[in-house]
Parts: structure tokens; sequence; C-alpha cells
């Protein structure tokens, strides 16, 4: 018997009748199954290495960086009653060099070498909290100075500060506070009546309390404040 193409290609059903086209069918069956293995195959993959990727991600840190601010020092015996006019002072808001801006507090370990806290900082810049410290320092001083809120208003003296030094030092342990203090009257021909370079040293500091380091520092601040009020002018009589 001759058997034509289309019998070679002529599968029996189950019931051994013949169906045509059944390996062409078969074939695209086949090819919708492989892509969907694919496909479902690819997806699983893709869920898997998320999964993956999420559990090796590094865990938060918990931020330790802790600030500090400068605090006016309280001398009740200064507090009296006050006796006469005393100057009248405006100081102008303190400059500081480059490497003090900012509020990352400073050690120094050696002549040119500097170690930045970075976990320890100032709460407010360090231009903007020294001013403010030794403003509330000369307020506590009333009997010998006034201190004037604006510098149109009327007054004696302007008081200038160049902040050279605000750290603590190690091994030394000490908190430095150092700055050139300059004095000028006022009118339309001010005069320079007073300078000095101050450098004032509070002893103590265990090089890694940054607490105890603020509180040296504002116990300089004062010493500056106070150093102000000797360095101006006697009043005129």
């Amino acid at each position: 018997m001759k058997f034509s193409p289309q019998t070679t290609s002529t599968i029996l059903s189950a019931g051994g009748r013949p169906t045509q086209g059944s390996a062409r069918d078969t074939g695209r069956t086949g090819g919708r199954r492989s892509r969907a293995w694919r496909t479902g195959g690819g997806l699983l993959t893709v869920a898997l290495m998320t999964a993956w990727s999420a559990c090796s991600l590094p865990q938060a840190q918990p931020d330790l960086t802790r600030f500090f601010l400068l605090n006016e020092v309280t001398h009740k015996g200064d507090v009296a009653e006050v006796v006469g006019e005393p100057p009248r002072i405006v100081l102008r808001t303190v400059i500081v060099p480059e490497y003090l801006r900012g509020r990352i507090m400073q050690v120094r370990i050696g002549d040119n070498e500097l170690r930045f806290i970075d976990q320890a900082r100032w709460a407010e810049p360090l231009e903007a909290g020294l001013t403010r410290v030794l403003r509330e320092d000369l307020a506590q001083r009333p009997a010998r100075v006034r201190v004037v809120a604006r510098g149109g208003d009327e007054h004696d003296f302007d008081v200038a500060v160049n902040l050279r030094r605000c750290e603590g030092v190690m091994p030394a342990g000490v908190a430095r506070l150092a700055a050139r203090i300059e004095i000028f009257s006022t009118g339309m021909d001010p005069k320079l009546v007073a300078q000095e370079d101050f450098s004032f040293d509070v002893p103590g500091w265990d090089g890694s309390d940054y607490g105890q380091l603020a509180r040296k520092l504002s116990e300089a601040a004062d010493a500056m404040a106070e150093r102000f009020v000797t360095l101006l002018p006697a009043p005129k009589a």
C-alpha cells in the first residue's frame, strides 16, 4: 500500500480515528508551555534575588553625634547696685578664622596638627555662640560695664574680638581660648584705645569628655569678658 504525504502526518486518536494536523497543534502547545515556564521561572528568580538583596542590606546605625553649648558663668557677687554711669560698649560679632568656622569641635594634638571631632559638635556656629556668651557674661557686670545692643545707639566704645583658638589641647589636658582684643573709641574719628593678645587655659580636661570641654571653654570666655572690662579706659571725669 502506498501512503500519501498527508497520511504520514496523521496521528490516531484514542478512539482509533485519525486526527489531521495533530503534530502541528502539539508543536504550538509545547511552545506556549515552554514560554510560560520560562516566564514563570524568570519571575521566581527575580523575586528570590530581591528577597536576598533585602536581607543583605546593611542595618541603619544610630547617630552618635552629640551637641554642646557655651554657657555664661554666674557671678552672684558681681551683681550689685549700679553706682554712677559705667562705660557703654558695643560688642561686635566675633571674627573667627576659616578653620574654626562651623560646628565641629577641635582638639590640638601638636603645634601644627588638629583633630576634628565629628561626633562632638557645637549646637550653633562658634562665632554666634561665643558672641552670645560674651554678651551674657558682660551683662552680669552692670556696675562696671553696660552692653548696648545696637551700634546705632549711643555708646562709648566698640569692642572687636578676632578669635585664634577655641579648642581642647592634648596631652596638656587644657581648654584653650585665645583671641586678639581691640577697643575703639566712637565718634567721627574712632581711635584704637586698647588692644591685647589674650590667651587663657583652663586645666583639668580629661581628653574625652566633650561636655566638660565645653564647660571649661565657657569659663575661658568668662575670663575674656572680665579682661574686656579691665582694658576699658577710665571714664572721663
